[in-house]
């Protein structure tokens, strides 16, 4: 059965219809909450996480002194939504479930169990990511996995090491779909590699709860980026 689309997903993409047609160009400031909230006739809540889901795409960012931007690299790519099929989106949700219930604990763990070894090679990793990503502004799809997968390995957990090997195929699709739109937004790149580069913070300083909320943190802004992008794809509450 499918869910009722949530009003904050509905405002994120009419906002970014009337980016794309040049209501709000490049480069501009957005109206504040309150005005956004009168214009679409509902609370300030559902205005405050839509622009919170053009943040976490890269379409949209703060800057001191308060009011959000349009970004000025925000390219006509961007725009285009994501076609896939309703059994790859059902599969999708629910990989992101799991994601959510398994990744934070992981990153917890490994904050406690890791090696030194371990740690330089999500170092490593992370290092291949900014190479690929930022510096050559590619997706990093193939250093992004692994990246992930060095901390469940992290964790010394054989069930959730396991987990994920059985899940590489899955993780590869939906990384693709999420990624894809990142490569002509430089800011958006940077703001990614800098999510990964605070779990590994957390994870070097053996800060288990905080390396927990930097990844959880991380998947959800994945996946606002779904809720963005693919029409059928409700993104669960907070």
């Amino acid at each position: 059965m499918s869910r009722k689309e949530k009003i904050s997903q509905v405002i994120s993409r009419e906002l970014l219809q009337l980016i794309e047609n040049g209501t709000y160009p490049p480069g501009t400031k957005l109206p504040t909450e309150k005005e956004l909230a009168t214009q679409f006739g509902v609370s300030r809540v559902p205005v405050r996480e839509a622009l919170s889901v053009l943040r976490a795409t890269g379409v949209i960012s703060s800057k001191q002194g308060g009011g959000s931007y349009v970004e000025e690299t925000t390219s006509k790519a961007l725009f285009q939504m994501i076609e896939i099929n309703s059994d790859d989106i059902e599969t999708i949700k629910y990989l992101f479930e799991m994601r959510k219930a398994l990744e934070p604990e992981a990153a917890f763990l490994a904050a406690t169990r890791r090696t030194p070894e371990q740690l330089d090679n999500m170092k490593e990793l992370l290092q291949r990511l900014q190479k690929e990503s930022v510096t050559e502004g590619k997706s990093g799809i193939e250093a992004d996995i692994e990246f992930h997968r060095s901390i469940v390995h992290a964790t010394h957990n054989p069930i959730m090491i396991q987990t994920i090997e059985n899940l590489s195929m899955l993780y590869e699709k939906a990384l693709a779909i999420t990624l894809q739109p990142n490569v002509e937004l430089d800011y958006k790149r940077k703001s990614v590699f800098k999510e990964h580069q605070r779990i590994v913070e957390a994870i070097e300083l053996e800060e288990p709860e905080l390396a927990k909320v930097q990844c959880l943190i991380h998947l959800r802004n994945a996946e606002k980026k779904l809720g963005l992008f693919i029409k059928d794809f409700v993104v669960e509450p907070d």
